[in-house]
């Protein structure tokens, strides 16, 4: 297994698992949003992508977006998503993708790691907390201000 940060050579073979991904999530497959979406990530260079291979094939990523914590005064990196294929799961493909986030976090001088889950996604949860990451005392809201008008 390889993990090392994608670029925009990976964007096809990245979209595919993109797509799956969004997919397990619950939405709809979609190919070229997908790809859309990531082409500009890897052109803005607004995130970071870490991906996993194996027999030349991605079956995992993880995104990291820059972020701040105006109380700490600190830059932080948030992981938003980590996501490995089906068939590539409890291989310890998880773990080097969080290995190599949490390299990169002190690589760039960033104060930590955030990244947050769903209440019932047990599974990640432990992977999570086995790896070092510790539960905090937030809980997490969010406003939708996008309209879906049809």
């Amino acid at each position: 297994m390889k993990i090392r940060q994608a670029t925009l050579d990976d964007l096809e073979s990245l979209a595919r698992v993109f797509a799956d991904y969004r997919t397990m999530a619950g939405l709809e497959y979609n190919l070229e949003d997908g790809s859309a979406f990531l082409n500009e990530r890897l052109t803005k260079k607004d995130s970071v992508i870490f991906i996993a291979i194996i027999d030349d094939a991605i079956v995992g990523f993880t995104l990291l977006f820059p972020f701040f914590t105006p109380a700490g005064i600190k830059e932080i990196w948030l992981l938003n998503d980590i996501y490995i294929a089906d068939e590539f799961r409890h291989q310890g493909v998880a773990q080097s993708l969080l290995s190599e986030a949490v390299f990169f976090s002190r690589k760039t001088n960033k104060s930590k790691v955030y990244l947050a889950t769903k209440i019932d996604n047990v599974n990640s949860q432990a992977l999570f907390e086995k790896f070092g990451f510790k539960r905090t005392d937030y809980v997490n809201y969010e406003f939708i201000t996008e309209n879906h008008h049809t």
